[in-house]
């Protein structure tokens, strides 16, 4: 069996990346592997848009996202795996870091005093997450790993997903409940056409609480919706990895926004979303990949 490497996105396309990578699935796999499109791969390993071969079986993301491939241009005979649980550990990570940022005014204190201004402000306006509900929408890698960081700072948890297992550190919960219940909540749902617009202006009127922090998708949020949210209710804030038309963004964002630059999945340990997308391929040689893609999530 023959694995083609196809990293087509910016942040795989360096050169040296191919070689990592390639020797990386090498290792894990023991498969021959190809750097580049190759019609006779049984397997493709990709990042970005891919291009399977006509002996191609199985391909394997290493993004966790694959709301970005054209399903309509690749064979049903195909199985696809997302890495779903590839970047789980440094996204939970910036979650809680968005949380913390927010609940004790890192920002805005760094900000001040670097201009000059120091001061504190009332007790109330810095938050403890002790005791706090966090709803978190989606229950995959991100939505457990983020579950376990929170519970250590006392969080309650409640959890909506399709699939929902109950454990130590959650309890099922609907999504209306989650909106008008909840203190903070976490968007980790992937993109598909179900999710597309989920956060709507509907929901967002139910949210009383104080954060909504989004580790998904731009789009999984309504985009007029939430800046008109956003510009009538000051006091709510937006905490979020990812905005809309990435990388090309040209709107003034709102100040009740606390952005990073979709910098969540990123690590020092580089080759750790790599090594897990190797091994599901090691899964799929013995008959049992996971994370396997539901088309009819994306098809309408």
């Amino acid at each position: 069996m023959k694995v083609s490497v196809q990293l087509n996105s910016l942040r795989y396309y360096r050169e040296d990346w191919y070689d990592d990578v390639s020797k990386e699935c090498n290792k894990i796999t023991g498969l021959e592997t190809i750097k580049g499109f190759s019609d006779d791969a049984d397997i493709v390993l990709f990042s970005g848009t891919p291009e399977p071969g006509k002996n191609t079986k199985f391909m394997q993301s290493i993004s966790a996202g694959v709301n970005h491939l054209n399903f309509s241009k690749i064979s049903e005979n195909i199985l696809i795996s997302s890495n779903a649980d590839g970047y789980s550990i440094p996204v939970a990570e910036t979650v809680i870091a968005l949380l913390l940022s927010y609940a004790k005014k890192i920002c805005f204190s760094n900000n001040e005093i670097h201009n000059g201004i120091y001061q504190q402000l009332e007790d109330k306006d810095y938050l403890t997450l002790y005791n706090k509900k966090l709803g978190i929408l989606g229950y995959g890698g991100i939505g457990k790993e983020s579950a376990k960081l929170a519970s250590a700072f006392g969080m309650k948890i409640y959890v909506y997903s399709r699939s929902y297992e109950k454990d130590v550190y959650s309890e099922y919960m609907d999504i209306k409940n989650i909106m008008e219940n909840c203190d903070f909540v976490l968007i980790s749902f992937p993109l598909n056409q179900y999710t597309m617009g989920i956060i709507n202006k509907n929901m967002l009127n139910l949210f009383k609480g104080f954060a909504i922090i989004n580790a998904g998708r731009g789009e999984i949020v309504d985009h007029d919706d939430i800046l008109n949210h956003l510009k009538n209710h000051k006091n709510f804030y937006y905490l979020t990895d990812v905005w809309y038309n990435e990388i090309n963004m040209t709107e003034k964002i709102p100040d009740n926004v606390l952005i990073t630059p979709h910098m969540a999945g990123m690590s020092d340990n580089v080759m750790l979303p790599v090594q897990k997308a190797c091994n599901n391929i090691k899964n799929y040689i013995n008959g049992n990949p996971g994370n396997v893609v539901n088309r009819n999530d994306y098809i309408k």
